[in-house]
């Protein structure tokens, strides 16, 4: 990605709370198009993720629907099952050694001007992963010092109610590049799935002084982001 032969991405664990949890990893690009661009941005996006998956990455490229930068910003997401699969990164930068192809949009892509690095960052899974085609609404929160585990136990607790009206929900722990963050991914698989999971949320009697808990009263932390994005087809 932009200066990525200048970077190599690695995860940092808090391994007090990722033992027997982590079930997946994944680094994180953000960009976003310059004025005029996006169109140019999203067609440059398509290419990389093409190449990446033809050549075995998992590699998802969203658009941003709402958040902060709006529609202007891509997120460009890679996936690993383990850090020995990372290692080994089917368009691998160590010693800056490139597939001929991905050497190629290397370079197309770090000489584009129609877009700029936002941030990167890596993270780890904290739960079971649900990778697929989904419009994904993300909460990214910052636990209180030394509540990393209740803020952790209280994201289960909501994630059990959430899915229990049809989202699929993920939680990511941030590392490296990015802060001692909890992320609560909602996955819907449709818009109408999305509202009928949204509505019966609204309903729920259990969910409601919970709510309260995490977004009024600041129970568990602060809440650092959160958008909503949908993958480029």
């Amino acid at each position: 990605m932009k200066n990525i032969k200048k970077i190599i991405l690695c995860v940092f664990c808090f391994s007090a709370y990722t033992n027997g949890y982590g079930d997946g990893i994944a680094d994180v690009y953000w960009y976003e198009a310059k004025p005029g661009k996006v169109a140019e941005v999203e067609a440059l996006m398509r290419e990389g993720r093409d190449i990446a998956v033809a050549r075995g990455q998992a590699t998802i490229v969203h658009k941003q629907n709402i958040g902060i930068g709006g529609e202007n910003r891509f997120l460009w997401l890679d996936l690993f099952e383990s850090y020995a699969q990372k290692a080994e990164q089917a368009y691998s930068d160590v010693g800056n050694i490139y597939a001929e192809d991905w050497k190629r949009y290397l370079d197309k892509f770090e000489s584009s001007d129609a877009l700029a690095t936002v941030a990167s960052y890596s993270m780890t899974s904290l739960d079971d992963i649900n990778p697929g085609n989904y419009i994904v609404q993300v909460y990214t929160w910052e636990p209180k010092p030394g509540e990393f585990a209740k803020s952790l136990a209280a994201m289960q607790e909501a994630k059990m109610i959430f899915e229990g009206h049809g989202y699929l929900i993920d939680i990511w722990q941030h590392g490296l590049g990015s802060g001692n963050y909890l992320q609560f991914v909602m996955l819907s698989t449709s818009r109408e799935a999305q509202a009928k999971s949204f509505q019966a949320l609204l309903e729920d009697q259990e969910w409601a002084p919970k709510q309260q808990d995490w977004f009024d009263k600041k129970s568990y932390g602060r809440l650092v982001e959160s958008y909503e994005v949908t993958a480029l087809d």
